[in-house]
């Protein structure tokens, strides 16, 4: 298996699994289905400063992504980035999603990420496994959060802290930067 930096020629598999999710599965909360040209406006927006990982089979064959992105605008969460994975079928229970998270946490580590936090559409018994399993907490839950496929949807919230909270250096910029130093 390759761990590698998303690129733009992994939208259309991106795009594909995404569709699949929204039309079949309630972890995604797209109703419609995206389109390549969106996914690649948001690659291209997490720039330099918030990771994208790939992982393919030996064959080269897509097997998910794991992205981070931010929490909030706001500069008091420069800190602070989001997590979400989507990984095929075949991919699914394989220790695939966890490579790729360890991954994408190391970059963040690298950058000086403070916290990380997800959010989990419940019931999703293996989706809440992984998240526990790379050592996030559930701090939160709300129940009824969105509506998909004639069903109501909670949401659990999951947070990671990464680093030393007494004395955060600024976080760095750049992924280049951070993959460097690792």
């Amino acid at each position: 298996m390759q761990i590698r930096l998303t690129t733009p020629d992994d939208v259309p598999a991106i795009t594909a699994l995404l569709n699949h999710e929204i039309e079949h599965n309630t972890a995604h909360f797209g109703t419609q289905p995206e389109l390549e040209s969106t996914i690649l406006g948001q690659l291209e927006s997490a720039g330099d400063r918030f990771p994208w990982y790939t992982a393919l089979d030996d064959n080269g064959t897509f097997l998910g992504y794991a992205k981070s992105g931010p929490w909030s605008l706001r500069g008091g969460y420069d800190w602070t980035a989001e997590i979400t994975i989507y990984l095929t079928q075949a991919a699914r229970g394989q220790g695939i999603g966890k490579a790729l998270y360890t991954r994408l946490l190391d970059t963040l580590r690298a950058q000086r990420f403070q916290i990380i936090v997800a959010g989990v559409a419940e019931p999703n018994p293996a989706s809440v496994a992984l998240h526990t399993a790379i050592g996030m907490t559930r701090t939160g839950y709300n129940e009824t959060m969105g509506y998909k496929h004639g069903s109501w949807i909670d949401v659990g919230y999951y947070q990671m802290i990464l680093g030393d909270l007494s004395n955060p250096p600024p976080p760095v910029l750049s992924i280049q930067d951070a993959i460097g130093s690792m």
